[in-house]
C-alpha cells in the first residue's frame, strides 16, 4: 500500500481578517492508500485537518473512490497529537468474513495509526460491499428494478415487490463542483415516501455516466409478501489509464458496483391479506363519516383544530447508508 501525503492549500474566502488569519493557521494533509477488493481497484483518502478551537488536535475523516465516484466511510474521529502529521503512518486494509451473495464482495475494513510503537484502531466499517461485475442473478429469489426513464438529474426504476408495482426515483442535486446530493424515492399505487436523500458523492465524471442496481428480496413475514429486503447499488465504470483501455472497457460492459443503502424492513405488497395474521386479529372499522375536513370543524368550532402529536418513539426503520455505522 502506497501512502502519498499532501498539503491541502484551499483556503475558505472571508471577508473579516480575523477569520482569514484563523483559516490560514489550519492544516490538512491527505493520505492516498490504494487496494483491490472483489476485483475492484479502490483508493482510500484519510484526511488529517487541523482543529480551530483546539491546539494539537486534529480530526481524521476517511472516504473511498472506486470507479468515478468517492463517498465518505465511516465517522470523523478526533485525535490529539504531539506528533508531525506530516508523517503520520496507518494500516489500511480489507479481508472476507463469510460467504456473501453476490459472491466476493462483501468485506470488513480496517484503518489503524501507527506512531512510534503503538498501533490505535480509527476506522472500521463491517459492511463493505463493492465489486466488478458480481453476479447478482445469483441471488435466486431478487426482483430486479428496471431503468424505464431518465433525464439529466432524475431516473425512474420500474418494480415489482410483493406483487405491488413499485417506481423508484433517483434524483441528482448538485451541491459544489464536483458534488452531487443523491436522494431514492419510491411510489406505489398513488402513494411513496423518502427513503433517503442528500447522500453526498464527489463525481469525476458527469452524473448520467452513473446508473444503479436496485432489487428487492422477499422476507418471510405475515401476511405473506408484506416485508422486503431492499438494496440500492451504485455502479459506474472503471477508470481508465489510457483511451485504448477506455473503449476495451466498453465494449466488455465491465461495471464497479459498491452498495450504497439497503434495508431490511421495506414494507410494500398487493392485495395483502390481514386475516393470516390469525383469530387474534381486531380489525378496526372507519367511520362512515370520516375524513372530516378541519376547515368545516373550524367554523362550527372556531378554537378547536387537530394538531399532529409527536411519536415518543419513533419505530419506523427507514434503511441505513452504506456504510453509516
Amino acid at each position: 500500500m502506497l501512502c502519498r501525503p499532501h498539503i491541502s492549500t484551499d483556503q475558505a474566502p472571508s471577508s473579516l481578517t480575523r477569520s482569514f488569519l484563523q483559516m490560514e493557521s489550519l492544516e490538512a494533509f491527505t493520505y492516498t492508500y490504494s487496494l483491490t477488493a472483489g476485483n475492484a481497484p479502490l483508493q482510500f483518502f484519510v484526511l488529517v485537518e487541523s482543529e480551530s478551537d483546539r491546539s494539537n488536535h486534529y480530526t481524521f475523516s476517511l472516504s473511498m473512490k472506486a470507479g468515478h465516484v468517492e463517498r465518505a466511510m465511516c465517522k470523523p474521529v478526533s485525535m490529539r497529537l504531539s506528533i508531525d502529521p506530516r508523517r503520520l503512518d496507518f494500516a489500511l486494509f480489507a479481508f472476507t468474513p463469510r460467504t456473501c451473495l453476490p459472491a466476493g464482495c462483501l468485506y470488513h475494513l480496517r484503518v489503524w495509526l501507527r506512531t512510534a510503537g503503538s498501533d490505535h484502531r480509527i476506522f472500521g466499517d463491517n459492511d463493505l460491499w463493492v465489486g466488478r461485475d458480481p453476479d447478482f442473478r445469483s441471488i435466486g429469489d431478487a426482483s430486479f428494478a428496471v431503468l424505464r426513464n431518465a433525464t439529466q438529474d432524475m431516473l425512474i426504476y420500474q418494480a415489482v415487490v410483493g406483487r405491488a408495482h413499485v417506481s423508484f426515483i433517483v434524483r441528482w442535486q448538485l451541491v459544489e463542483v464536483g458534488v452531487y446530493g443523491l436522494s431514492l424515492d419510491y411510489e406505489a399505487g398513488g402513494a411513496g415516501r423518502t427513503l433517503f436523500e442528500n447522500y453526498q458523492l464527489r463525481l469525476d465524471c458527469e452524473p448520467q455516466t452513473v446508473s444503479f442496481m436496485i432489487y428487492s428480496i422477499p422476507i418471510l413475514s405475515k401476511p405473506p409478501g408484506a416485508l422486503h429486503r431492499l438494496r440500492f447499488w451504485l455502479r459506474t465504470p472503471p477508470t481508465s489509464p489510457s483511451p485504448a483501455s477506455s473503449v476495451t472497457s466498453h465494449l466488455a460492459e465491465s461495471y464497479i458496483y459498491q452498495l450504497l443503502w439497503k434495508t431490511d424492513e421495506f414494507r410494500v405488497g398487493s392485495n395483502l391479506d390481514f386475516e393470516t395474521l390469525g383469530n387474534k386479529l381486531v380489525m378496526a372499522v372507519r367511520d362512515p363519516n370520516s375524513p372530516h375536513s378541519d376547515r368545516d370543524l373550524l367554523l362550527l368550532h372556531p378554537n378547536w383544530r387537530r394538531s399532529r402529536l409527536s411519536p415518543n418513539i419513533d419505530r419506523d426503520d427507514p434503511g441505513e447508508r452504506v456504510p453509516d455505522q
